[in-house]
This record gives structure tokens, sequence and C-alpha cells, in this order.
């Protein structure tokens, strides 16, 4: 839940982490009496080399990003659409290869069982474009005797980007139950685990997931790396600076990971106005009653909820939409055969030819009530495509919302710009998330779980991390009944950043 005057605290807030500072001015401390009363000198680089090179170098240190990015397919080649996040995760990757350190990059693409789960053979052509530097790779699953063989026998400050990990299915089970994390013996984690010397999450946006690459290494210290630390910083300001009326505008097709967030939003009366556009506007309409009779719109649209198995989510979508500040389209724009129109969701459950009609927008109609809606809004939530968003003739009417909200910022608004996918979306109208949103983050779904006061399991990792390094009880900040399974595990610190009480 969000934090306001008359809602509970986020315990999100409660949680900590240990960054790459921490561990690096522990062992200048350690070694330089006086130095945490001079705080000024670790702004030498010079200084954080040395201590870097020491703490790091020659250690294989795991890092679990995310490059996930968007792809496109010709003459049987994937290629990258954008880089964004890889050049987000890059200054992780560079700092500790240039400590010295063996890093072994843990990553994903897709997801498991979809056409765009594929090999990081271009990712890894990106990652060195980025890191100007050579990427260690093997377009196949090596995390067996391979895998060990590389790992042991890189050099300092060499990278190694393992393949897509969502291919290993004992990446994909939901590991929260302790009893199936023991069952796997012979998972990947448990060949790269006693490799390794580290692990740094430097993927907040996958930190929601219970996944083994974010959960599978509670024995050794886990380190924020730079888009982690610097993402929990901003979504901790964020909380803060949440203001009424509070407007979401969500689009896209992932509409599973933000659901719960809308519906703590408004169980809360936390906020005012949840426009749904996307996926979320058509699965609210699709199956809704018109004149006694079950809304349909057509074959085709069912197979798109189908292909991206939303079905199962129809039943809550409905629940949600009964709200009366959940604002549904009262018009689409379609396409039928190569003609582009605007309908009604009436007029397409009435068409004879709606099999064949793809729902791609939304109408003008729908345009103008979301831009009422938006207007006065102290707080806007951008998530998600709110239109077809690789047809040009689709677009216009994201344009205008978008331009809509940079307005409301450029009128002291606070906006939020959220996920990657969006990120690209209002690149195409050239805007920059930088300088025309208040806040940007690439973690989606996970972001919105944290703001809605749902622990992560990945930032629950970090918090034990941060209690062992610093003498504390390993469920501090947790509230009381949390899963202990991965929370009272005891990492591993060095004998050379041996902790003390902080």
């Amino acid at each position: 839940m969000i934090q306001t005057e008359s809602s509970r605290r986020n315990i999100n807030l409660d949680l900590n982490y240990v960054t790459i500072d921490d561990i690096l001015k522990r062992a200048i401390a350690l070694s330089r009496p006086g130095f945490i009363d001079n705080p000024r000198e670790y702004r030498e680089p010079e200084l954080r080399k040395e201590y870097g090179s020491y703490v790091f170098g020659d250690k294989v240190v795991l890092v679990r990003t995310d490059l996930n990015s968007p792809i496109e397919q010709k003459e049987g080649q994937f290629y990258l659409k954008g880089k964004d996040r890889i050049k987000a995760a890059a200054p992780t990757i560079r700092e500790l290869s240039d400590y010295g350190a063996k890093v072994v990059v843990i990553t994903h693409q897709g997801t498991a069982g979809k056409a765009d789960c594929i090999s990081l053979e271009p990712h890894k052509n990106a990652l060195e474009e980025v890191l100007s530097k050579e990427v260690i790779f093997k377009s196949a699953h090596w995390y067996g005797i391979v895998t060990q063989d590389i790992i042991k026998g890189m050099k300092r400050g060499e990278v190694f980007l393992l393949d897509n990990i969502r291919k290993l299915s004992d990446e994909v089970s939901d590991l929260r139950d302790p009893g199936r994390f023991a069952a796997l013996p012979h998972s990947y984690m448990s060949t790269l685990g006693p490799l390794a010397d580290f692990v740094v999450n430097d993927a907040f946006s996958a930190s929601h997931r219970w996944h083994g690459s974010i959960i599978g290494f509670p024995h050794l210290l886990n380190l924020a790396g730079r888009l982690t630390q610097r993402e929990i910083q901003e979504n901790r300001k964020l909380i803060s600076d949440i203001r009424n009326p509070y407007t979401l505008l969500l689009g896209g097709v992932k509409i599973s990971g933000y659901l719960d967030f809308v519906e703590d939003l408004l169980e809360h009366d936390l906020v005012d106005n949840v426009l749904a556009a996307g996926a979320l506007g058509i699965l609210a309409i699709h199956g809704s009653r018109y004149d006694g009779k079950r809304r349909e719109l057509g074959a085709k649209t069912y197979k798109f909820l189908a292909e991206n198995e939303l079905y199962h989510l129809k039943r809550k979508v409905a629940n949600i939409s009964k709200d009366e500040r959940f604002v549904i389209p009262l018009d689409f724009k379609v396409k039928l055969g190569e003609e582009v129109r605007y309908m009604t969701p009436e007029e397409i459950h009435s068409n004879p030819n709606k099999d064949k009609i793809g729902i791609y927008g939304i109408g003008p109609q729908t345009l103008d009530l979301f831009l009422d809606r938006l207007k006065n809004s102290q707080t806007v939530y951008l998530k998600g495509s709110p239109t077809k968003d690789d047809e040009e003739e689709f677009l216009p009417e994201s344009k205008r919302l978008i331009e809509e909200i940079v307005r409301l910022k450029q009128n002291g608004a606070t906006t939020i710009l959220s996920g990657g996918d969006t990120n690209n979306l209002i690149s195409k109208f050239g805007f920059s998330a930088e300088t025309d949103f208040t806040h940007f983050t690439l973690a989606g779904g996970a972001a919105a779980e944290y703001h809605a006061g749902n622990i992560l399991p990945g930032v629950v990792m970090l918090n034990t991390s941060y209690n062992a390094f610093w003498g504390l009880d390993l469920s501090t900040g947790l509230p009381l009944g949390y899963p202990r399974n991965i929370s009272e595990i005891a990492p591993r610190i060095p004998e050379s950043l041996r902790p003390f009480k902080k």
C-alpha cells in the first residue's frame, strides 16, 4: 500500500540492503583508523579502485541483472529493438570488472514457453558494444561441468554471460515452498553457488519473482547493484511523493503484474482513477453484459486473450471494474480487414464480422474521457502502452495521452513512468523518461508490488544480508509471520569484512 497520512506505513520502507559502497567502506575502515570520521576520502576514485581490487579482485561475482529487451525476427535471426535495460545494467558489470572480479552475468529474456524466450546471443553482442569489451558466451545451457570449467578458467576482470535462465525448469519453479527448494539438489544453483564469492542483485525488476536466480543463493552475501540501489531509492522517494487526485493509466499486455496493486489502492481509497487501456480495457469489456446478453468481442479478440494467458484474470478484472473509479473504454480503434475504424463495444458485439475484428487502440470517446480524468491529477502512474505500439496508425491516441501527462508534470504534478516497454513507447514520441517524468522505473510489476506494500523476495534476500553484515537479528525489518525459509539463513561474510554492530 502507498504511504499517505491515512494509511499504514509501507513495510518496504523498513527493509535495508548492502551496497558495493558499504563493502568498500568497511574494507577501508578496517585498515585505516579514522576513515569513518573522514568520509570525504571515499570520493577519491583511486582509493575505491584500490579497495575494490582488494575485495573483489579474482573473486567470482554472480550478477543477476535484467537484460530482457524487445526483440524482432528478420530472416530467421533475432535482433534487439531496444538496449535500454542493457545500458542500465552496464555500470554495475563494468565497475566489478574494473575491480578485477570475474563477473558471471545471470539474466533472462522473455517468458518460458513463449516465442520471445530466445537465446541471448543478441544480448551478448549488445553487451559487448555497451561495455566496450569482450564477453564470454555459450549459446546453450552450460550449467554443468562446462560452466565450472569456464568460471574456474576466467581471468581477472572477464565477463561471462550465461544463456537465458528462463529456459531452465529449476529457474521458473516457484521456490517459496522450502520443500520444493530442497528438492533441487542438482539445480544450476548448486552448480554456480559453490563457485561464487558474492551475489549482486541488479534486477530489482525481477525481485518479485520466487525464482532461483533471485532467492537461490542465500548462503552468499547478497548485495544491491547500482541499478537496484537506484530503483529502491527512487521508489522510496516516490512513495512519499504521492498526492491526490491520483490517476493510474494502465495498458499493455502484461496486466497480471499490477492487478494486486490496483486492488490494494482501490480497497484502501488511495487512488481516484484507474484508466483501463490495452489488454486491461479489453478484458474489462469482454464477457460483460449488454442488452441482457454476454458481450462478445469476437474470435480474434478471444484468441488474443487466450494466447497471452489472460483469460484466467477475467473474473478478477470483472470484480475490480465494478468500482466506479475504474474507468473502462467507451469505444475502441479497431481493424477489420485493411480498414481502421472506431467502434463501440456494442457495435463490435452486433457486427456480423466481429470474429475478424482486431482491437488495437482506444476511440475518441475514450480518449476524451481519459483526458478529462487526467486533467486535475496531482499524481499519474503510467504503465504499458494504451494502444498497439508497433503500428503507426494506432499511436496517435497514445501520443495525446502522454502529451497530457508531460504537461501535468510541467505544471507540478508527480508523474511516474513504469516499465521498459513504456519507456520505449514514450521515446517514439520524442520524450525522455529522465526529463519529462518525475520518476522512472524499469521495474514494472516489481515496482507496483513494492508501492503496494507487498514484500519482494529479492528485497528480503538483500535485507537478510544487511542484517548479517551489520550483526543484527536476521529477521530485523520483516513483519511477523513472514515466511522464514529465506530470511533465517545467514550468508557467508568474507573474513576480510568481518561484521560488527551498526
